[in-house]
């Protein structure tokens, strides 16, 4: 598994490596390589009896509230003729120059 590692030098000397995902775990050394081995040890010892897995939330604000409708009028009789009652619909409301 590959995991994104902030290194940053220490203003006292040494070196701190903090794992950004998926979780966070930091390790402070002397050299670079140290902090980077202690940051690995530490992630085997965390996932050593673990396992990553990914869970869906379904949000309420994701979905449309027109989603449930989507679809109900496909091969319906009467669907060519309403939309083409809205075309007509709209050219009578373009056309009349006294509408807002």
């Amino acid at each position: 598994m590959d995991i994104p590692v902030l290194l940053e030098a220490l203003p006292a000397d040494g070196y701190r490596a903090t794992s950004l995902t998926p979780t966070r775990v930091s390790a402070e050394a002397p050299s670079r390589e140290e902090a980077l081995q202690q940051l690995t040890r530490l992630l085997q010892e965390q996932f050593a009896h673990a396992e990553i897995v990914h869970v869906k939330v379904n949000l309420s604000a994701d979905s449309h509230p027109w989603h449930p409708l989507a679809g109900t009028w496909k091969d319906h009789p009467d669907a060519a003729e309403f939309e083409q009652d809205l075309r007509d619909y709209r050219r009578q409301v373009d056309a009349d120059p006294d509408r807002p």
